[in-house]
Order: structure tokens, then sequence, then C-alpha cells
């Protein structure tokens, strides 16, 4: 690796660490973790989606997304129901409480991802995002 691949390598690492900081401040003052806010967002986008659909979205142990869904349904952010289809499968879904969270929460993201392009033109941000995409495929690529 030359050295300039190196230094943006340590920029990139850079970035990403300001982006997680400015998220976990976000989301801390929301009364959330990470995970809380991941599968707050993934539910959002999948109500009525299972404890298991939210395990295999994050790659997480049932246990674990278990957990997770039964914290957030005592804090008044999420609630299951049990299937009418198939009384084995709650379907979890979010509380008026939920969206408001997840409203907030997306707010705040596009804060930041207002703050991360700040000064790049229409056409700049379009080639960022496609160089960022590409070099996400081209380390998801790697065996």
């Amino acid at each position: 690796m030359g050295e300039m691949e190196y230094i943006l390598a340590r920029k990139v690492l850079r970035l990403a660490n300001l982006i997680t900081a400015n998220r976990n401040t976000d989301i801390k003052e929301l009364g959330l973790t990470g995970g809380q806010a991941d599968s707050l967002l993934y539910f959002s986008k999948n109500e009525g989606k299972s404890v298991v659909d939210l395990k295999e979205h994050l790659g997480i142990t049932h246990q674990t997304a278990r957990g997770i869904v039964e914290r957030m349904v005592k804090k008044g952010i999420l609630e299951t129901n049990i299937s009418k289809e198939d009384a084995r499968y709650k379907k979890v879904v979010l509380t008026k409480k939920g969206w408001e969270l997840c409203k907030r929460l997306k707010e705040n993201g596009m804060h930041t991802g207002d703050r991360l392009v700040n000064g790049m033109s229409e056409s700049e941000k379009k080639q960022f995002f496609s160089m960022i995409t590409l070099a996400v495929e081209n380390l998801e690529s790697i065996d």
C-alpha cells in the first residue's frame, strides 16, 4: 500500500469515528443504545416483523435481539402482538412514543448527513456517494 492509500484509510477511519461519536451523542440524548436505535429504525420500516427478523437483520443472537425488544417494550417504545395467523409469531410495532423517537432519530441523522456534505456541490455529493459505495463494496468482497 502506498503512502496516499495509507493516509486515505486513516482519514476514512477518522471520518467513521466522528460519525459514530456524533451518532452516539444523538442516541444517548434520546435515551437509546446503539442497538435500540438500529432496532427502532428497522421496525419503523418493517412493522409487524418479529425478533427473529431483527436478529437476522442485525446479525446478532436471538437472545440479544429478544433482550433489546423486551427493554424497548418496557420503555414504551415498542409493543408486541401475537399474530392472528400463527400464535407462535409475535409481531413488533412502534408505539406513539416509538414513532416520535424515530422521527427525532432520523432528524438527527439528517443533521449529521448535512454537516458531512456541507460545502459540497450536488455533483460532488453524488461523486462522494459513488466513491464511498464502491469502497464499501470493495471491502465487502474480500474473502
